[in-house]
């Protein structure tokens, strides 16, 4: 039995939306979180603001992704804005993560906490040097 595309791209858009919404319901979640149980102050604002970069660089990630899907005729340009998307939210999370794994390790566990904060940034640097390999590709003569 086949299926029928329009209705694969009627799923694919209603997970992609779904991903979306769960994005947006965590970060809602995380900022009253932190907002009702410390103390607000700079290191706060920062990784809340932060985050919700993050968050919406990535939300324009999957819109980017889903217009590929539609259009892939135009995979160079979309490979490209999602490299400087990938780059924005890897220079964000690293600066972030280290500075704050830093300045809790001071405080108690320093190898885990390093760790985790290397962790961290290194996951959108992977995916960063994933979609720089696929857009060198791309651009390299047949």
């Amino acid at each position: 039995m086949k299926s029928n595309p329009n209705q694969s791209h009627q799923l694919l858009h209603a997970s992609l939306a779904l991903l979306c919404l769960a994005l947006l319901t965590v970060g809602i979640w995380a900022t009253v979180l932190l907002v009702l149980t410390t103390k607000i102050n700079l290191a706060l604002i920062l990784v809340l603001g932060g985050g919700w970069v993050v968050l919406f660089c990535t939300v324009f990630g999957i819109v980017i992704l889903w217009r590929l899907i539609q259009r892939p005729q135009q995979v160079v340009l979309a490979v490209h804005r999602l490299q400087w998307l990938l780059g924005i939210i890897t220079v964000i999370i690293a600066t972030t993560s280290l500075t704050f794994a830093y300045i809790w390790a001071k405080s108690g566990d320093a190898p885990g906490l390093i760790f985790i904060g290397l962790f961290l940034s290194a996951m959108p640097f992977a995916c960063w040097v994933l979609v720089s390999v696929w857009q060198t590709t791309l651009n390299s003569p047949k």
